[in-house]
């Protein structure tokens, strides 16, 4: 049996609409702390959202993705293996990825076997938490077309500025120190665009009735346009990112209380869906910019606010106890 092969070696190759109410289950991170798990829904105790609340859906076992291509010296970040290179036809960990320039990994989703392409330099984290979910904090994104597409399944790619997600589509993102390029060549994207940015590029009333943003093929460039100038990759930065997450986890769980109580028109049922959608991509970005700190008591105290948004989308609420 061949030995595993380090990326810095070689080119390497191997042959080898969801709903709102089925967004992916989230869980933390084994072993991480609150700023490095930022996706994690998991709320103290104390939390108002998750006192009295229950998963959205049991978890679902994943297989973890895996690095399929590879060039460069790619090295995780973080965890047991910190700082050791990735290896071609291994698992793609839940952490942090260095990327020199020059580098670029191919990551196969084992579930849905989507490809996706990571360049460097830049600093990213794939398959986040085994989902299809990808964290550029720096660095480029090439989505394959016609691997593992199918209806309903998206792929997310998450920036410090927004989030892009597809089902279908030929694009590339690419994360600078000032701005997010998005690139659209065949099929269709959508963009969420965080409070404290703007976007250029996209058409008049390309604006869905769910708030994000239609964009068709074309390039577009996310840009941050916080009112001090704050870089969105620091403790002030993530603050705006990290009250969306609040505010719209909030809301989502409030309205799933709505819907469990019973008597909910369409118009709550709409509402619900289309709040935990937009509750999940502020809190995607919100954990991406807390997610890249060192861990501080500041940082600390601002993974709770992120728990707590995360546990209000990610839940629901114990269902109204009948008459006795």
């Amino acid at each position: 049996m061949p030995s595993p092969r380090v990326l810095p070696l070689l080119v390497l190759s191997a042959s080898l609409t969801r709903c709102g109410m089925c967004e992916p289950n989230r869980g933390p991170e084994p072993g991480a702390s609150a700023s490095a798990s930022a996706s994690a829904p998991v709320a103290p105790a104390s939390a108002a959202p998750s006192a009295s609340a229950h998963s959205l859906r049991p978890k679902q076992a994943r297989m973890p993705c895996r690095i399929i291509e590879g060039v460069g010296e790619a090295r995780m970040e973080a965890g047991p293996d910190g700082g050791v290179p990735l290896l071609v036809q291994g698992i793609l960990p839940n952490y942090w990825v260095d990327m020199p320039a020059g580098s670029k990994f191919v990551a196969k989703d084992a579930q849905t076997t989507r490809e996706t392409t990571f360049r460097g330099p830049g600093r990213v984290k794939g398959c986040v938490l085994a989902q299809e979910e990808s964290w550029l904090a720096s660095g480029g994104f090439e989505s394959s077309v016609g691997a593992g597409e199918s209806p309903g399944a998206e792929e997310w790619v998450v920036t410090p500025l927004g989030v892009v997600r597809y089902a279908a589509a030929k694009l590339s993102v690419d994360v600078g120190a000032k701005d997010v390029h998005v690139a659209v060549a065949t099929g269709q994207a959508f963009l969420w665009i965080a409070s404290d940015a703007s976007v250029k590029g996209a058409a008049p009333g390309s604006r869905t009735d769910d708030g994000w943003l239609r964009a068709d093929p074309g390039t577009f460039v996310i840009t941050g346009t916080g009112a001090t100038g704050t870089h969105p990759l620091t403790e002030d930065g993530a603050r705006p990112a990290l009250a969306a997450c609040g505010a719209l986890g909030k809301s989502a769980h409030d309205l799933s209380g709505q819907l469990l109580a019973g008597g909910a028109d369409a118009g709550t049922v709409l509402a619900q869906v289309t709040t935990r959608r937009l509750a999940r991509a502020a809190c995607a970005v919100g954990g991406l910019r807390l997610g890249t700190l060192p861990p501080t008591a500041t940082t600390a105290s601002l993974g709770i606010l992120l728990a707590e948004g995360n546990a209000g989308w990610n839940t629901l609420p114990d269902a109204p106890s009948g008459p006795p």
